[in-house]
């Protein structure tokens, strides 16, 4: 079943951005003018040190006075999945698209997006940007895709998850879908993306991959070495306590049933 995207939450985990600020602003700006249904705006501040909220806050208020918009400023920093979890779980929108403050995937894709799909976005699926999709435009140094290709293969190891691009933070939830996601996630650093995944397809929820246009972008956060290291750890070690820790086991039947339990309520 299809429904008119008439509502889309923006939300954006901004960490030490000050410098970056004029390039989500401008964004922002741009999505304004051509997207032609209603949004709001969702910055979360991950416990910057550089007046990252402050700043956001100012430039939010003189160049969206008349938008809907909210700044959550996180008192320490939780790590990109926390900073997505706290938005995520205020956001309002039918849909929330998470995207990164860097601009690095720039909203007006959704306008792309959703003339792709016939001019209405799916309620029972969610659309994530790939960067390997045939029809992607990708801007990306060497060493990012090299790393990347590795990663990817290793979440196709030892995960259920077929997707060939898992970490572009594009990614575009029905509300319900992504609030219940989002509620109890563990790895609240870059490896958030998997646990998300994770739960998708135990649940039986359809997950599409999307062309992105795509450029990187510098000054970026992640240490593809040490970073990278981390999340390949925590990819193993999310997935075998999903198979084999009774606790987890639990927590995703429940899980489950929550989702099982919203279906039969929508279809009543």
């Amino acid at each position: 079943m299809k429904t008119k995207p008439l509502f889309v939450s923006l939300v954006i985990p901004c960490y030490n951005e000050s410098r970056r600020l004029h390039l989500l602003i401008k964004g922002l700006e741009t999505f304004q003018t051509n997207w032609k249904h209603e949004f709001e705006i969702v910055v979360v501040d991950d416990g910057s040190k550089d007046g990252t909220a402050l700043i956001v806050t100012q430039l939010l208020e003189n160049r969206f006075f008349n938008r809907l918009f909210k700044v959550i400023s996180l008192p320490k920093n939780q790590g990109k999945g926390g900073a997505l979890q706290a938005g995520v779980r205020q956001a309002k929108g039918d849909f929330i698209l998470t995207l990164d403050a860097d601009m690095a995937a720039k909203p007006t894709q959704l306008i792309t997006w959703l003339k792709q799909m016939d001019g209405a976005f799916p309620e029972d699926s969610v659309l994530i940007a790939s960067r390997n999709h045939v029809l992607s435009k990708i801007e990306a140094k060497t060493h990012r895709k090299i790393t990347g290709s590795l990663f990817n293969q290793l979440v196709k190891l030892f995960t259920p998850i077929k997707q060939s691009d898992t970490q572009c933070g594009f990614k575009l939830y029905p509300r319900a879908i992504g609030q219940m996601l989002f509620q109890n996630l563990h790895l609240k650093g870059w490896a958030h993306d998997i646990e998300l995944l994770y739960k998708a397809y135990y649940l039986g929820i359809s997950v599409k991959a999307m062309p992105i246009e795509w450029k990187h972008v510098d000054d970026e956060k992640i240490d593809v070495l040490r970073d990278g290291i981390k999340m390949a750890w925590q990819t193993v070690k999310i997935s075998l306590q999903f198979r084999f820790n009774r606790n987890k086991r639990r927590e995703l039947k429940a899980l489950k049933a929550q989702y099982q339990t919203m279906l039969a309520k929508k279809n009543s």
